[in-house]
């Protein structure tokens, strides 16, 4: 991954090798949930870093 890459660009990523799309997809690393417009770069992104993947579900009850 590219340090100049978007978090939005990691998104699509993820959407293209798992099919989850962006509207769903939080991204966290270090314990806090990164934002579209920053970059790898901005949040110190190296390689073999953890970024975790929360699933933001739309719904509700029937």
């Amino acid at each position: 991954m590219a340090n100049a890459y978007k978090v939005s660009r990691i998104k699509e990523r993820v959407e293209e090798k798992e099919g989850i799309p962006p509207v769903q997809q939080r991204l966290i690393f270090g314990g806090k949930q990164m934002n579209d417009d920053k970059t790898a770069e901005e949040y110190n992104l190296e390689g073999g870093a953890t970024l975790h993947l929360v699933l933001a579900l739309r719904g509700g009850c029937a």
